[in-house]
């Protein structure tokens, strides 16, 4: 019988977590170490490669650290993932409607991506404004205090502004989102902005967030799980927590790598 996907990620994590403990290791001492086939263990690396977690070359695994972010390799195969949730937004917003975007990098290349519509589109996210649209796009920036480095706006002037609107969709990026704990950032200015989207929106929400972000908990809450209709991930994220958001009535789409 085939192993789960559950069963194969938790192998993946323990290979993850073989290669903590020591700078390398050949692909044959691993399949020693895990009790599996050296097929299985390439399986395994070659998704763990393209993921960025681990270097695998010549037969030999190289351990890599999981704040790998500054490294090019692994930021390379993230900005691919991003691109790849980007490109699947437009076919969940319809012409013509008004949507809140917040200060995500993530949504930001989704801007990018939804030039084929015409769209209101109200955003903190001072970049947007670089970004490529549709001839009969309208970008509003909410006003408020620049926060640097990432240039997002936030504060009583972006949630009053916010307060006097209601969007059809909003699109929200985050740091994490988990069952335990919903929709969660790392940065405690943007927390009420993004509930404040989330809480004025008629029709969806969509949530956009790479393997990283699912199943993780972040320092701030910013809505319940309930309150996400539509989250947009990659084929990388943990099986279990995918089918547990599911099973909650949330539609989740997973796009090829």
């Amino acid at each position: 019988m085939k192993n789960s996907m559950e069963n194969v990620q938790n192998r993946r994590n323990q290979l993850v977590a073989e290669l903590k403990q020591i700078s390398s290791i050949t692909v044959k001492d691993l399949a020693d170490q895990l009790d599996v086939s050296e097929i299985t263990v390439r399986r395994d690396l070659k998704a763990l490669n393209d993921m960025g977690r681990v270097n695998w070359h010549h037969g030999v695994v190289e351990k890599v650290d999981d704040e790998l972010s500054q490294g090019n390799s692994l930021r390379t195969k993230i900005e691919q993932l991003k691109d790849s949730i980007a490109a699947a937004v437009p076919s969940y917003i319809t012409d013509n409607s008004t949507l809140f975007v917040n200060s995500s990098s993530l949504c930001w290349r989704a801007i990018n991506q939804l030039a084929v519509k015409p769209l209101t589109i109200i955003t903190n996210n001072i970049r947007a404004t670089e970004c490529v649209r549709h001839p009969e796009t309208s970008i509003i920036l909410t006003g408020g205090e620049v926060r640097y480095p990432k240039e997002s706006l936030v504060g009583t002037v972006t949630i009053q502004l916010l307060e006097t609107m209601q969007s059809d969709f909003t699109l929200i990026g985050c740091d994490g989102i988990s069952a335990e704990n919903g929709v969660t950032t790392q940065n405690i200015y943007e927390t009420q902005v993004n509930s404040t989207m989330i809480q004025r929106t008629k029709q969806k929400v969509i949530c956009v967030a790479d393997y990283r972000k699912i199943g993780v908990s972040s320092n701030y809450h910013v809505a319940d799980l309930s309150s996400v209709d539509v989250l947009i991930t990659d084929s990388f994220a943990n099986e279990r927590v995918v089918r547990d958001f599911r099973h909650r009535g949330i539609e989740v789409i997973q796009v090829a790598n």
